[in-house]
């Protein structure tokens, strides 16, 4: 039986290097005071994703009085829609920062770029200046009764293993 969407995936497998790789960029951003945003893409097997490409969209980053934000433009979006299909891969998450408290803003609810069901979002608070590896970060999973529903901690460590 094929599956549809996300909701089947019980462990996503994500490398090492993609999770060095986001907290550089995060930093060098924030250090701009700027958040940013990375893609998660790769294959399903079963229950399974393999996270085989980390994706950094062009995106205009802004600063105001009202806070920080990204814009991914529709352009763009349809250039990684293309690359996905050719490549057939899927995104399985979007990671990004923030200022300081890791959340899921209302602007983060809305402009989501993962809209399948399944699909996660993470959010690295202090620019990625407060852990390594995802410890001190919030993990959301669109789930179509609840939304854009947060994980505990011991749900986040099941679903997510960082390998070398």
């Amino acid at each position: 039986m094929k599956s549809i969407g996300l909701l089947h995936i019980e462990k996503v497998s994500l490398p090492k290097e993609f999770v060095n790789e986001i907290y550089i960029e995060l930093q060098k951003t924030g250090e701009q005071g700027l958040e940013r945003l990375a893609l998660l893409a790769g294959k399903k097997k079963g229950s399974e994703f393999v996270v085989t490409h980390l994706l950094f969209p062009a995106q205009k980053l802004s600063k105001s009085i009202y806070g920080v934000s990204f814009h991914v433009s529709g352009e763009e979006l349809e250039r990684i829609w293309d690359w996905l299909f050719a490549n057939n891969c899927f995104l399985i998450a979007q990671v990004h920062s923030h200022p300081q408290k890791a959340y899921h803003s209302e602007a983060d609810d809305e402009l989501a770029i993962i809209t399948t069901f399944g699909g996660f979002s993470i959010v690295i608070p202090n620019f990625g200046n407060s852990d390594t590896n995802f410890e001190g970060s919030a993990f959301f999973r669109l789930l179509p009764e609840s939304g854009w529903t947060e994980l505990t901690r011991d749900q986040i460590d099941n679903i997510f293993k960082i390998t070398e």
